[in-house]
């Protein structure tokens, strides 16, 4: 599942969170959390606060990308190309995910 929406209030279209299920046939691991913004350049982590939750405010998340490296047409593209699909782009895909 999936959507363009980061959220809604303010339309941010970044560090989308998506639940990929299925795809066994495919060979995509399952049973994990995969957040792409750790593998980022200078990220430092989100803020967290007392509680335990993260603090972070949502506009810093979800207003612009955290990992410019990590489009959502990676992941299609990787699907397409397991599917049988001879491509190297998918929208503005830079290079098929690994995961």
């Amino acid at each position: 599942f999936g959507s363009g929406m980061c959220y809604g209030h303010s339309h941010g279209n970044a560090n989308l969170p998506l639940v990929l299920a299925g795809g066994s046939d495919l060979g995509l691991k399952h049973g994990s959390h995969l957040d792409f913004n750790r593998e980022a350049a200078g990220f430092e982590g989100y803020a967290v606060g007392e509680d335990g939750k993260i603090a972070t405010s949502h506009y810093q998340i979800c207003s612009r990308p955290v990992n410019t490296d990590a489009h959502m047409s990676n992941l299609l593209l990787l699907m397409a190309q397991r599917m049988g699909v001879e491509t190297d782009r998918f929208g503005d895909s830079n290079q098929a995910i690994a995961i």
